[in-house]
C-alpha cells in the first residue's frame, strides 16, 4: 500500500517542484505553460488525497452512510448531465436510455452518485465516441443499471483486476475510482460486474429497489 501510494505521489510532486524551481531561478518564464502544469499536478494530488481519504472512510466508518429512499433514475439524470460536459470536452457523447419509471432505492445519494460518476467517467475515457447508460428491472425486486462504451474493451488481465486498488490498466488513472465504486455498491447490497461485448466494455450494476410505473404516484 505504502509503495503504491509513494509511487503515485512522486510524479506530480517532482513535476511541481521542478517547474516551481525553474520559475524561481529564471529558467522558466512565470507566465508560461509551467504555471498551468503546476496547477494541474496540484489538482491531481488533491484528487488522489481525496480518494484515499474517501476509501479509508468507506472501509472504517459505517455510520458515514445516510440512507434515505429516493428515485435512482433521478440521481442518474443528474449524473449524466454533469458527465456530459466531460464527454463534450473530449468530443464524445453520452446516450441516456434511463427508464421513465421510478426506481425507488434505499441508499446514500452522495455516495451512489460518486460511484456511478466514477464508472461513467471510466467509460468515457475508454470510448471511441459514445457511452450508453440504461436502466431496467432485472427481476421483480432488483434493478439493473448498465453503463457501456464503444471502445476496444479490456484485456483479460484488466477484467480480473479493475476493481483492485491501485491497479491501472491501459489508459488507467490512479486505480482507486473503480475500487471506491465497488465498495459503495456492495455497501448498498448491490453487485457490480464488468465484461467485454461486441462493441466495447459493459459495467453492470444490480441493486435492490421498488419499481413504480410512470403513472404511479410516489
Amino acid at each position: 500500500f505504502l509503495q503504491n501510494v509513494s509511487h503515485e505521489f512522486r510524479t506530480p510532486i517532482m513535476s511541481i517542484q521542478g517547474y516551481a524551481e525553474g520559475i524561481k531561478y529564471g529558467v522558466v518564464e512565470s507566465d508560461s505553460a509551467a504555471v498551468d502544469i503546476i496547477i494541474d499536478q496540484a489538482k491531481r494530488l488533491t484528487r488522489l488525497v481525496e480518494d484515499l481519504l474517501y476509501l479509508s472512510r468507506l472501509d472504517t466508518i459505517e455510520e458515514s452512510y445516510h440512507f434515505d429512499s429516493f428515485d435512482l433514475n433521478d440521481l442518474l439524470r443528474v449524473c449524466i448531465d454533469q458527465m456530459k460536459r466531460i464527454a463534450i470536452r473530449q468530443g464524445k457523447e453520452i446516450i441516456s436510455r434511463v427508464s421513465a419509471d421510478i426506481y425507488e432505492v434505499s441508499g446514500d445519494e452522495e455516495m451512489l452518485s460518486r460511484a456511478i460518476s466514477n464508472i461513467i467517467s471510466n467509460c468515457i475515457r475508454h470510448s471511441f465516441s459514445t457511452t450508453t447508460i440504461a436502466t431496467k428491472m432485472a427481476d421483480h425486486k432488483n434493478l439493473e443499471l448498465s453503463v457501456c462504451d464503444d471502445g476496444e474493451g479490456f484485456s483479460q488481465e484488466d477484467l480480473d483486476n479493475l476493481f483492485v486498488r491501485f491497479y491501472k490498466g491501459k489508459n488507467g488513472n490512479v486505480g482507486l475510482g473503480l475500487a471506491i465504486s465497488k465498495s459503495i455498491i456492495e455497501k448498498h447490497n448491490g453487485k457490480i460486474t464488468i465484461e467485454n461485448t461486441s462493441r466495447g466494455a459493459l459495467f453492470k450494476i444490480i441493486m435492490p429497489c421498488f419499481n413504480h410505473s410512470q403513472s404511479s404516484s410516489r
